[in-house]
């Protein structure tokens, strides 16, 4: 086995964007803490204790990537799929690691070094991830599903697309918040026919896919539903 390592030291970035709030009856104060609590583990990429020492663990990264959202904005980026240590589940990585290159169909097993970043910016990473050994790389299709980590979510898109010099795409709204507001959508849909005049609700999956010309993969978006279709002028949406 042979590895390109690259000797910049890039950093992780913790990438799960905050739920929106919940819509029926709020849990007791106990309940609540422990939800905020068990987040990270659900979701993976922030993974909790070690928060302040140096230490060492054994990752198998998966032969095809997942998707994970951004932080603080709407979109998604390729990511890892990775179980660490005898972790017996999947879950997305969406940081880098110094000295590890992936490629694509081949299932890595590696040592990874996490040290803790003193005085991070408030919006930056917390720990840094350099692959000290790569202790096998086998060419085969890794037991996992990218598009379990590729969860479906409705957006409703407005009457008229978004064609301004600054702005291009649609204009949409995040069905996952209670107060959704219209943002720009700067990605094609694949499957969705817009009709200028019509709001549509619609069902959508990032989903990422290897680009042969590029040597690398990109988050393509599918519809996947059509929830319903309505003549109508949108309102409020920004000049």
């Amino acid at each position: 086995c042979s590895l390109v390592g690259s000797e910049m030291c890039i950093r992780d970035r913790c990438s799960i964007r905050p739920l929106p709030p919940f819509k029926e009856k709020p849990p007791a104060p106990m309940k609540k803490l422990l939800t905020l609590l068990l987040l990270p583990l659900l979701f993976g990429g922030c993974e909790l204790g070690d928060e302040d020492e140096s230490h060492t663990e054994i990752w198998t990264v998966a032969s095809e990537k997942g998707v994970a959202g951004i932080a603080m904005d709407f979109g998604h980026t390729p990511a890892y799929i990775v179980k660490k240590g005898s972790a017996a589940a999947w879950e997305i990585f969406s940081g880098s690691v110094v000295g590890f290159t992936f490629e694509k169909g081949y299932e890595s097993t590696i040592r990874v070094r996490i040290d803790p970043i003193a005085d991070p910016p408030a919006d930056g990473p917390g720990r840094r991830y350099t692959m000290e050994l790569l202790i096998s790389r086998t060419q085969m299709q890794s037991a996992v599903d990218p598009l379990q980590f590729s969860p479906e979510f409705d957006v409703t898109i407005a009457s008229r697309r978004a064609d301004s010099p600054a702005t291009i795409g649609y204009w949409f709204k995040d069905m996952r918040y209670p107060d959704p507001r219209w943002e720009p959508f700067p990605w094609e849909i694949e499957g969705f026919g817009f009709k200028p005049g019509f709001e549509a609700r619609i069902r959508i999956r990032p989903v990422a896919e290897y680009d042969d010309t590029k040597g690398d993969y990109e988050v393509k978006y599918y519809q996947t539903e059509l929830i319903s279709s309505e003549e109508k002028a949108s309102e409020d949406i920004p000049e």
